[in-house]
């Protein structure tokens, strides 16, 4: 392959700006292009095992944080929003299309009307259990030629990576 010269090196400069890569940042890019191309997969098998039950990805992690917080009494928009790492707004949208297809119930708490309160319907219970056995299935198949360790060492190195050398965040 023929190096392309540099704007310096066609002005009459022979030192060229194109030099061969050093392994370390071929690896790192390698290492970032395979992860985006594995999230970007894995991702799209979610939100089609989501399509499948009639909600987004999004809606989905809305029902988690709701069924996982056991939110029967209901949980503060604000909290879910948390819950979310979302803007607010966008919490919002998740839960009114939620409410529109039955999943869950939005009402001002009765303790103080300035907090409104998230639950989910027994139809939105039944549809994240259902969806959640779903997922659980697609993440052993996508996982299926790691082993135990290797599933553990993945995520301790990606962790790694995160969090700039530490394990946890800080």
């Amino acid at each position: 392959m023929t190096d392309i010269p540099s704007a310096q090196a066609r002005a009459g400069n022979s030192t060229t700006l194109t030099k061969r890569e050093a392994l370390r940042d071929r690896l790192g890019r390698d290492a970032f292009i395979s992860l985006f191309l594995a999230s970007n997969e894995f991702n799209e098998q979610i939100e089609r095992a989501c399509r499948a039950e009639g909600i987004s990805h999004p809606q989905y992690v809305v029902l988690w944080v709701l069924c996982l917080a056991d939110a029967r009494e209901g949980l503060p928009m604000g909290a879910l929003a948390d819950g979310l790492l979302a803007r607010s707004s966008d919490a919002t949208r998740l839960v009114d299309r939620l409410i529109k297809s039955g999943h869950v119930v939005r009402e001002p708490s009765p303790e103080d009307r300035r907090v409104v309160l998230v639950w989910p319907t027994e139809n939105g219970l039944s549809l994240f259990e259902r969806l959640t056995a779903k997922i659980k299935d697609l993440h052993r198949r996508q996982w299926s030629a790691l082993s135990t360790s290797e599933l553990r060492d993945l995520i301790r190195l990606l962790n790694t990576a995160r969090w700039g050398g530490t394990e946890e965040p800080s």
